[in-house]
């Protein structure tokens, strides 16, 4: 039930039992007061009467309002001493009402007192009961229906003011504050995600920083080597030219490593600013021009492309150049350690899909498949392509809600899958 209808019904619920109360306390006052004055509406009179032979008498009698007299039930006359009652007819003498008093001004003053009591509780009650109605409706209303999400949502709010996002927050009901709650839940699931991602995110930037360095570390090495060597030998005289052109070959070497280094740390940088561009793609059309691609690649290298399986059709959403990229770095690395052939096979499968990326060469070396989640790869070539090429491409395939696998075939040879969602 909404807070609305819940609302309604409880007002509802309250009127009913005031104006119960109400009318049950009114005829409770008008029973006390038929109690204390059963001839409330009745009044007494007082009537002089004058007979035909000129005598004077007063009269009392009590009457009803709205009621006429035609005779005198009642008459006191005294006769040597005593009280005579005589009925005479109305007709036959002249009577004249010379004071009306009501049936209340006989009463006691204690029965007055209660009597106006009476009165005055008949508008009062029905006053006190809607004014009590009026705040135990509101009181129930909050206790039952807004009381606990508020505090659930309280609670939350200084748990993420605390920068706590490890709690749930849990209200089954269905009006408007359960999918409030519901909603605030969802929030904090994003806010969670978006928190482990960002920390996920400053991990691996640390350990990108940690891996530069290392891999920086062996071409300045060498480059520092060789200049001490230089500065030991120079002054001797024992360098011969080969010699000399040996060791200025192997420093512009490791100068041309550290340069692709440094290119390829800006490309990584530039990822991040990288927008991806889905469209409707005709995927066999696509997979078509990567195999033919892909077959002039490799028999440029004297290699063969082999697909295996069936190549899936359909229309997907994809950013086709960003797929291409992925898929044209991972071959390249294949191609660069494969020694006859290279195995392509595609599945799409629930809008996800796979490219594995097989060679015959060597393979990964010990410990690579298992640092496939890092996000720097450890270097496995002295060029560096293995590590920063993968890099790039996990990068990409994060960028397009998927992720790289690396893993070695168990016939032989190094094994990359490459998972998108389309």
């Amino acid at each position: 039930m909404s807070l609305r209808s819940a609302f309604i019904l409880t007002v509802l619920i309250t009127f009913c039992i005031v104006s119960a109360l109400s009318g049950l306390s009114i005829g409770c006052c008008l029973g006390f007061q038929r109690y204390l004055l059963p001839d409330s509406n009745d009044v007494f009179l007082t009537i002089e009467i004058t007979d035909t032979d000129g005598e004077v008498a007063t009269y009392n009698s009590l009457i009803g309002l709205g009621e006429g007299m035609t005779s005198l039930p009642l008459f006191y006359m005294v006769e040597d001493g005593k009280r005579i009652i005589t009925d005479y007819d109305i007709s036959s003498i002249n009577a004249n009402i010379t004071k009306v008093e009501r049936g209340y001004d006989m009463l006691s003053p204690k029965r007055k007192l209660a009597y106006r009591g009476c009165s005055v509780l008949m508008i009062a009650l029905p006053a006190v009961f809607s004014m009590a109605g009026i705040l135990l409706c509101g009181f129930f209303f909050y206790r039952h229906k807004l009381n606990r999400p508020l505090k659930l949502l309280s609670k939350a709010t200084e748990q993420i003011a605390d920068r706590n996002l490890d709690f749930c927050l849990s209200y089954g009901a269905g009006d408007e504050m359960g999918r409030l709650c519901r909603s605030f839940e969802q929030m904090r699931q994003a806010l969670d995600e978006n928190n482990r991602e960002l920390w996920k995110m400053i991990e691996e930037r640390k350990m990108m920083q940690a891996s530069i360095a290392h891999d920086l570390r062996n071409p300045i090495a060498i480059i520092k080597g060789y200049a001490e060597y230089l500065q030991m030998n120079l002054q001797t005289g024992r360098l011969t030219t080969e010699r000399t052109k040996q060791i200025v070959a192997n420093v512009d070497k490791a100068a041309k490593r550290l340069e692709r280094y440094t290119e390829s740390i800006r490309a990584i940088d530039r990822l991040d600013e990288l927008e991806i561009s889905r469209s409707q793609t005709v995927l066999e059309e696509f997979l078509e021009e990567v195999c033919e691609d892909f077959s002039l690649m490799a028999a440029g290298e004297g290699r063969r492309l082999d697909i295996a399986g069936e190549v899936p059709t359909g229309v997907v959403s994809m950013d086709t150049s960003l797929l291409y990229r992925v898929l044209e770095n991972v071959f390249n690395n294949a191609l660069r350690y494969a020694e006859e052939a290279i195995v392509l096979s595609f599945e799409l499968k629930n809008h996800i899909f796979t490219v594995t990326v097989t060679d015959d060469g060597s393979g990964f070396s010990e410990g690579i498949p298992g640092e496939g989640s890092r996000l720097l790869m450890p270097v496995a070539g002295e060029d560096g392509h293995c590590g920063l090429g993968l890099t790039i491409s996990r990068l990409l395939c994060m960028k397009h809600d998927g992720r790289l696998e690396l893993c070695n075939h168990p016939a032989g040879g190094a094994m990359v899958k490459i998972i998108v969602g389309v």
